[in-house]
């Protein structure tokens, strides 16, 4: 069965900046075709942690009543040096499953207009001569779908055969894998704490444990791919917990809850261009997932947003050339980019042991340096004010006194 729609935009990919951007372009009264490959509601490999900044950007999209009767409330998260050394770190976060916060902001995107279309996998995009005007796509049972849009938005993750075909992609290979599951975990009591554990065999990735609510935890890690960009054969919770005496303590006990997934992780800005005539890239596409902290929620929240405000203006101008739609990439720039080299400097740093444990160690000692590191995970700061050489001589001499920063 062949199915035809025209629209303002076409939106694929219905994670939350897919889903993000959507809304707000109903909201804007413009027309909005949303698709994704999976059948809603959909699991997503994902931490599940909602940072205090992606609670803001829901709150300020008017979206902060959503996920409150579902999320559950996080306290603090204790980060666990190589040598055990910790740091608490209080504040408000939560988790919900990935599975219920994408739901959520699709439903109220087609509650405020846009058009949700799941279980179709778009293949091929339509271009007139160089600008994308649409795309073409399948589902499962070989129902067909044809999209004519004036514009594109393509939010599909790190997948890089997408990026591909709409011509976009410039590197392959991910940049890393992330690897989780659900567990019930009786060795973790606390369900108001996210722990976030560094072992000298992972470094500089780290091991989570990210309470859900009624027992169960998210249990996950990040990892290099292989040669061939590939998950790695020992990537299972096995292999993870024969390399880590501390991570074997605490899965002892531990029932498994789900089968363990794994996704490519795309960060850095790096693995595709942000446009072309008539397209944006979004998101985890886009390689907006923070390095070292592993976290894409708050600045998929954001790039959809940003996304949406700049497709309003070029539609209203009726230029969707490259030179119109590349303001996206110049002010995803300006918020996100020095924070994502702030970070990348982190990743190199903690690829020492040594380091992690000084760095933790110096932050529990030491109120002023626990609120930049606090600043820095709420976004308010960027990583580099501590992962300069500047900053991490200070850290090394003491320099994070009273009232310092």
């Amino acid at each position: 069965m062949a199915w035809d729609l025209r629209t303002d935009v076409l939106v694929v990919g219905a994670g939350p900046a897919g889903g993000m951007a959507a809304l707000e372009l109903a909201r804007r009264g413009i027309g909005v075709v949303l698709v994704d490959r999976s059948l809603f509601p959909r699991e997503k490999v994902c931490g599940d942690g909602l940072l205090e900044e992606s609670l803001e950007i829901l709150g300020a999209a008017g979206l902060a009543a959503l996920p409150q009767n579902r999320a559950h409330r996080i306290d603090r998260v204790r980060f666990s040096a190589p040598d055990g050394r910790e740091f608490l770190l209080e504040g408000g976060f939560a988790t919900l499953r990935r599975r219920e916060l994408d739901a959520l902001i699709v439903e109220e995107a087609c509650r405020s207009g846009a058009q949700f279309v799941d279980g179709i996998r778009m293949k091929e995009p339509l271009f007139q001569d160089d600008a994308c005007v649409g795309a073409r796509g399948v589902g499962g049972s070989g129902r067909s779908l044809t999209v004519a849009a004036k514009l594109v938005l393509l939010a599909t993750g790190a997948n890089a055969r997408v990026l591909a075909a709409f011509g976009v992609l410039q590197e392959k290979r991910p940049t890393a894998y992330g690897i989780r599951g659900y567990f019930r975990v009786p060795e973790l009591g606390d369900e108001r704490e996210m722990i976030i554990m560094y072992d000298r065999s992972l470094l500089p990735f780290y091991v989570w444990f990210f309470p859900m609510g009624g027992g169960v935890f998210n249990v996950g890690r990040g990892i290099l791919p292989d040669g061939r960009g590939r998950v790695p054969e020992d990537a299972c919770p096995g292999a993870l917990i024969r390399r880590s005496p501390r991570v074997a303590r605490i899965m002892a006990g531990s029932s498994q809850e789900s089968p363990i997934r794994a996704a490519p992780i795309r960060t850095g800005f790096r693995g595709a261009r942000s446009c072309s005539a008539g397209l944006l890239v979004l998101g985890e596409a886009l390689g907006l997932t923070f390095p070292f902290l592993g976290e894409g929620i708050s600045a998929a929240l954001l790039s959809g947003r940003l996304a949406a405000r700049v497709a309003g203006r070029a539609l209203a101008a009726g230029d969707v050339s490259v030179s119109s739609l590349f303001e996206y990439e110049r002010e995803l720039r300006s918020l996100l980019y020095s924070r994502h080299r702030g970070y990348l400097a982190a990743e190199r740093w903690f690829h020492s042991s040594s380091v992690a444990n000084l760095l933790i160690s110096r932050a529990a000692g030491s109120p002023a340096l626990g609120r930049v590191m606090g600043e820095i995970l709420r976004g308010r700061r960027d990583a580099g004010a501590v992962f300069s050489l500047q900053g991490m001589l200070r850290v090394l001499l003491r320099r994070y006194g009273p009232g310092g920063s």
